[in-house]
């Protein structure tokens, strides 16, 4: 008897296409998927980071503009947006001066913050005291993506040197925590000015206390000792402690941010 093997080749073929399609897919579960997960919380951490500074120019418009009221919706994707109220703020600054003045007058100025936390990557987003600052959880180090507004103004002609501190703190009703589409609404609840005329060659301390959880000291670093506001780190002091000599008048406007909801 003969035996008939003409359909072999065709159960062959079948068998090694088939094993190639699932070597394909294999393949692209097993390197293509991890990246299209990372690019998408790639563009997901990125809107969050424009999301967050057209807070901040919300949060600028109610504070210099005198606009009672602002909102602004948008998408979170990919994290959690949450208010943590001042009181519940771990953050915190301290000032005072060579002559004695110190702000607040006893304790530490707390700020409040919206924090956005990723789900996909270790990306944190925080708006603090006015600045939109990221940094990769459980790592030192964090940026500023978008400045406050401190500035120190020194009229040679005159001879009189001014340093300004902006400090804006939030505050809620609630904690809040949002994901997906949301609108984010603010009032300005109190304004408060203080200004200290200091005797000649004085000197301005601000100390920064971070949260140990969500630590921005690198990024506040950088920005007190840059030219804008040109602080240096002051020795033999806590670890971020920073001053400024020669200031005539010291000026402090405190604002104080109501987040209605999200």
């Amino acid at each position: 008897m003969i035996a008939d093997d003409r359909a072999v080749s065709e159960a062959i073929g079948f068998i090694l296409i088939l094993g190639l399609v699932l070597t394909g897919i294999g393949l692209v579960t097993l390197y293509g998927y991890p990246v299209l997960v990372k690019e998408q919380s790639s563009t997901d951490v990125k809107n969050m980071e424009r999301a967050m500074i057209v807070i901040q120019n919300d949060m600028k418009s109610l504070c210099f503009k005198n606009v009672p009221y602002k909102e602004s919706t948008l998408q979170v994707s990919g994290g959690t947006l949450e208010v943590i109220d001042f009181s519940e703020s771990k953050s915190s600054f301290k000032i005072k001066t060579t002559d004695g003045q110190r702000y607040p007058p006893s304790g530490q100025l707390k700020l409040g913050e919206l924090r956005y936390r990723s789900d996909r990557s270790t990306e944190v987003i925080t708006l603090e005291n006015g600045a939109v600052i990221t940094r990769q959880e459980g790592s030192t180090g964090s940026a500023m993506l978008a400045e406050p507004r401190w500035f120190c103004d020194d009229d040679p002609i005159k001879d009189d040197k001014t340093f300004v501190i902006y400090i804006m703190n939030v505050t809620a009703g609630e904690r809040m925590a949002k994901s997906g589409m949301t609108t984010v609404r603010m009032q300005l609840q109190e304004t408060n000015t203080t200004v200290h005329n200091l005797s000649p060659q004085s000197k301005v301390t601000v100390t920064y206390t971070a949260d140990t959880t969500n630590d921005h000291s690198v990024a506040w670093k950088n920005y007190l000792t840059s030219p804008m506001v040109d602080m240096t780190k002051k020795a033999s002091s806590p670890p971020d402690a920073y001053e400024i000599s020669d200031v005539d008048k010291l000026v402090i406007k405190e604002y104080r941010i109501e987040i209605l909801g999200i």
